[in-house]
């Protein structure tokens, strides 16, 4: 029996431009979904919140009038934030009111100010 010795060669750097490629086809295939189905889920949640609250016998309570205003300014959080990345990555459709300066400004003020107001809609029953 006859033994060949022989070396195998292993270039490195192929193996790490595959696995960039690899990685990089995932990011482009399936990154692109969380903020889709994020925001699907938070709609979901919304409305289920939404015929909670709006019952007959909580429609009065301060507490649930509250909780849904602060339920309302998450979904509108949601919307603002997470559906314009998915169509800029998905479609390759931009936004507005990224364009230009003023609009950039409101949306930056909004993706700012709307989880502190929605934070305090929720703090707001409890001292209540």
């Amino acid at each position: 029996m006859m033994f060949y010795n022989t070396e195998h060669v292993i270039n490195v750097s192929q193996i790490s431009k595959s696995i960039v490629n690899d990685l990089n086809l995932v990011t482009h295939r399936y990154v692109i979904y969380p903020p889709l189905i994020f925001f699907i889920f938070g709609f979901i949640g919304f409305t289920g919140n939404l015929f909670t609250y709006l019952h007959a016998e909580l429609c009065y309570n301060t507490v649930c009038i509250y909780s849904l205003c602060g339920f309302t300014i998450d979904i509108i959080n949601l919307a603002l934030s997470l559906f314009p990345r998915y169509l800029s990555e998905k479609y390759a459709i931009r936004t507005p009111w990224t364009s230009l300066r003023a609009t950039c400004k409101l949306s930056i003020f909004l993706l700012a100010f709307l989880p502190h107001l929605s934070i305090h809609f929720l703090l707001m029953p409890t001292i209540d």
